[in-house]
């Protein structure tokens, strides 16, 4: 069964033909997969405003470099709410809201499959927040403190574990989950959970606040953000400052190595890019390529003070073209695109706080 890449970011599309299943019932003697070659566009995640319930999901098409307008409200005839992740594996999407507390399985076209009410024994909200795909499962996070496990063929809930308090990102790797425990960003340790019995392993300690940011790489390393305690704020005195730390995490040996300053990240091949804005210290703000290999970095020409606030980053995963998002709250937002090498190519609106992008590729 060919399957197509889906990157870590409409009524008929092309994209219609392009996505298939990559979950339980794949070929028992399946042929590798061909590298991909051409990037088909990406799912755009707009967030939404707090508790302004006016978040919706876009799709980018390369080829006409142009942004559609809200998938779900088109295809369900109403808006999503709030839409805190969105995870695409195999044909599906599945839409992660926080506030609203549900998880909604979608077609690729944004057509509503099945609503999942997320509440706890006691029947209160859990707020499922982040999630990540493998072995035919959806895993996410929710505020009761647990990683949860949605198997993709029976499309319930069948696994559940505690890992700490406010757990929020998370990846796959190596049939393992890592998880970073923000803890209200008291937190310093990232759990690490068996997926297929769903138990907790251990915690591996790292810098303060892991939040948003925890992806695999290329090279088969767990790479995580910790937001530090907002360095530069009148409130902490500057020898208590914690900075924005992009950290490397073995995941046989769970050994932590600290790589450079970041706040958000995106990884293709041996390289990361990577934005870096400590919001009180404006001087911080760059953009750059670190060399996971050589251990080396490139500052891109990219001039992140023309940015309201610079609030994500995200890489083609054929032509390596940058986008960044342009969080302004309150207003419809901005996703600047560039060059592999940080030349300006173009720009196009998105929805409210857009805070990735899923690029989908063959």
């Amino acid at each position: 069964m060919k399957k197509n890449w889906l990157y870590l970011a409409f009524t008929t599309l092309p994209l219609a033909a392009a996505l298939t299943a990559c979950d339980n019932n794949d070929d028992p003697t399946p042929v590798p997969d061909p590298e991909p070659t051409t990037t088909l566009g990406a799912y755009i995640v707009n967030t939404g405003n707090y508790n302004a319930n006016n978040g919706s999901i876009q799709w980018y098409d390369l080829t006409t470099q142009s942004t559609g307008n809200d998938l779900y409200a088109a295809q369900n005839g109403q808006g999503i709410g709030d839409l805190q992740d969105l995870c695409v594996y195999g044909s599906k999407l599945y839409a992660i809201s926080a506030t609203s507390s549900k998880i909604e399985i979608l077609e690729h076209n944004g057509k509503l499959i099945k609503r999942l009410p997320m509440t706890t024994a006691a029947d209160q909200p859990m707020q499922p927040r982040y999630a990540t795909a493998g072995d035919g499962c959806v895993f996410f996070t929710a505020y009761d403190g647990t990683v949860n496990k949605l198997d993709t063929l029976t499309q319930a809930v069948t696994g559940s574990v505690a890992v700490g308090a406010y757990p929020e990102a998370l990846t796959y790797a190596d049939g393992k989950l890592f998880v970073n425990i923000s803890n209200y960003s008291k937190g310093n340790q990232v759990a690490v959970v068996d997926a297929a019995s769903m138990t907790k392993l251990q915690d591996i300690t790292v810098k303060l606040n892991p939040y948003t940011q925890c992806i695999t790489g290329n090279d088969g390393y767990v790479y995580v953000v910790s937001n530090g305690n907002y360095a530069g704020s009148a409130s902490v005195p500057e020898d208590q400052w914690v900075y924005q730390t992009l950290q490397r995490i073995d995941p046989n040996t769970y050994a932590v190595d600290s790589i450079c300053n970041a706040t958000y990240i995106a990884n293709k091949g041996d390289k990361m890019y990577i934005l870096y804005s400590e919001y009180y210290l404006p001087e911080t703000k760059k953009c750059f390529v670190y060399d996971l290999k050589t251990n080396t970095s490139t500052t891109l020409p990219i001039d992140l003070n023309d940015f309201t606030s610079p609030g994500f980053i995200a890489v083609d995963p054929i032509t390596e073209d940058i986008y960044i998002g342009d969080q302004v709250w309150g207003a419809l937002n901005t996703v600047h695109v560039y060059s592999k090498d940080g030349q300006a190519k173009t720009q196009f609106e998105t929805g409210m706080y857009t805070t990735n992008m899923r690029f989908v590729a063959e």
